[in-house]
């Protein structure tokens, strides 16, 4: 699972989608919000999607987006 965020000034979201294309398996989550660490940004969806898949292996559907 890969989370790229539009707004993030650290890592272009174009890097997201680059990414995920070079995983066998990689699923892009994409999260419509500023900022760098989508997943401390305090966004419940991201939240969801992140424990999910980490602590129950539950692999996020394509496509998924989360808006901020």
């Amino acid at each position: 699972m890969v989370i790229a965020g539009t707004g993030d000034p650290a890592t272009p979201y174009e890097w997201g989608p680059k990414l995920t294309a070079q995983l066998k398996t990689g699923v892009l989550v994409t999260y419509k919000g500023e900022g760098h660490g989508a997943y401390l940004s305090g966004d419940a969806c991201v939240k969801k999607v992140t424990d999910a898949y980490l602590l129950e292996g539950k692999v996020p559907a394509e496509g998924t987006t989360c808006p901020a």
